[in-house]
């Protein structure tokens, strides 16, 4: 009970003192990098294909996100419920645009690891196509990877994710999709 009323007063504090300071100069705000995520915003019914086994047909799964964009415009967070592999599965994720690293960053958590996977990339000119660099720990696997993922905007009322990762032999291979369709 000690650590966790210090943790808080301490938070406070700091939180003051942050803004204090922020008084001083202006704060960062939002820009067309954060605007552009608002295109994710609302209730996807979501449809995922991912390749199993070699020569097996590819597992599918239906889930619905819903995304919300916010915190002073910054960030776009979303929560995907639905099944994988005839199981529950829901995960919670968030996706911004870091202006001193001019890159959009994003985390995912989810019911099927411990870890969580972080993510850095860019957007193409009309922001049509989103490219992330997500790196994480695979339980299943049982050792660290690194992955692409490519958010496609088809149009206002449907994208399509997609999984890219390197095979053995070092040649990227598509995992899997998930296309998701406004609600």
């Amino acid at each position: 009970m000690k650590i966790s009323t210090w943790t808080t007063a301490a938070a406070i504090l700091f939180s003051g003192a942050l803004l204090a300071g922020a008084q001083q100069k202006d704060l960062p705000r939002p820009g067309k990098q954060h605007e552009a995520l608002k295109q994710f915003e609302g209730t996807w019914d979501a449809v995922a294909k991912f390749q199993g086994e070699p020569g097996k047909p590819a597992m599918e799964s239906k889930g619905t996100e819903i995304a919300t964009f916010g915190m002073g415009g910054f960030w776009l967070t979303y929560e995907y419920k639905g099944e994988m592999n005839g199981q529950p599965f829901s995960g919670h994720g968030a996706m911004g645009y870091d202006q001193q690293k001019q890159k959009y960053v994003g985390v995912w958590l989810d019911s099927m690891k411990s870890g969580m996977f972080h993510s850095e990339g860019t957007a193409d000119a009309e922001y049509k196509k989103f490219t992330m660099i997500v790196q994480g720990y695979c339980d299943a696997e049982g050792k660290a990877m690194t992955m692409k993922q490519v958010f496609e905007v088809k149009n206002k009322d449907a994208y399509v994710l997609r999984f890219i990762a390197p095979n053995p032999d070092g040649k990227e291979t598509e995992m899997g999709t998930i296309e998701y369709t406004r609600r």
